[in-house]
């Protein structure tokens, strides 16, 4: 679905930032809790959907416990290309949006330390039947995402080498500072990043955001 998404953006300098330094998505944040929340209602947060699509960048939304039509809404207001679902929603929303055509990422929240394969099975097996894109991350509690806490990277990697699902994008407290060890280890070939490119919390550093992608990139390239 994409390779290097950058979430949470809120100005159109970060989507300037992420389409120059080689990312192919941007995550707005409609989680009014969130230190990266956009307002759906407000015209930048329309004009920054209108500039990332301008730079060819997929625009997702991720919406923490909305229903299906509200997410829709969203998305028809803004002009997203994705829904991510990021809360504690059924498998009957993902159903309702993947009915009317709409393309879906489920955040699988994991716990932190070492999980089986047949655990991760159980909890992705009714989004991935849903037609979702998975998406782990660590589990946040309340905050539903943005923690900074990293997975165990092995363990996605044994559960991908026993289910032969490649369709899923690691996030979970990825930074420039970890990310080319995280790829290796779990052989994600899709990542997504928030806190992790931001200096100080909620604000999008260029730098970081270059230094990100640019590991990335690296990381996989070394690997072909």
């Amino acid at each position: 679905m994409f390779q290097v998404k950058i979430c949470g953006v809120r100005h159109n300098c970060d989507v300037q930032w992420v389409s120059q330094a080689g990312g192919d998505a941007i995550g707005l944040n409609f989680f009014p809790k969130s230190v990266r929340y956009v307002d759906p209602k407000d015209e930048s947060t329309a004009e920054l959907c209108q500039l990332a699509n301008e730079f060819g960048l997929l625009r997702v939304g991720v919406f923490v416990n909305r229903s299906a039509v509200q997410c829709q809404e969203v998305a028809e207001a803004v002009g997203l290309d994705v829904i991510q679902l990021h809360g504690d929603e059924s498998v009957d929303v993902a159903q309702q949006l993947t009915a009317s055509g709409c393309r879906v990422v489920r955040a699988i929240k994991l716990p932190l330390g070492e999980i089986g394969a047949q655990a991760i099975n159980d909890l992705v097996s009714p989004w991935l039947d849903a037609g979702c894109h998975l998406l782990f991350d660590a589990d946040a509690g309340a905050a539903h995402g943005g923690s900074g806490k990293t997975l165990h990277w092995q363990s996605l990697a044994a559960w991908q080498e026993s289910d032969g699902c490649s369709d899923w994008t690691l996030a979970g407290g990825l930074k420039p500072e970890n990310i080319a060890a995280a790829i290796r280890a779990s052989g994600a070939t899709s990542i997504d990043t928030a806190s992790g490119v931001e200096c100080p919390r909620g604000v999008k550093s260029e730098e970081r955001v270059q230094q990100f992608c640019r590991s990335a990139l690296a990381a996989w390239a070394s690997q072909s």
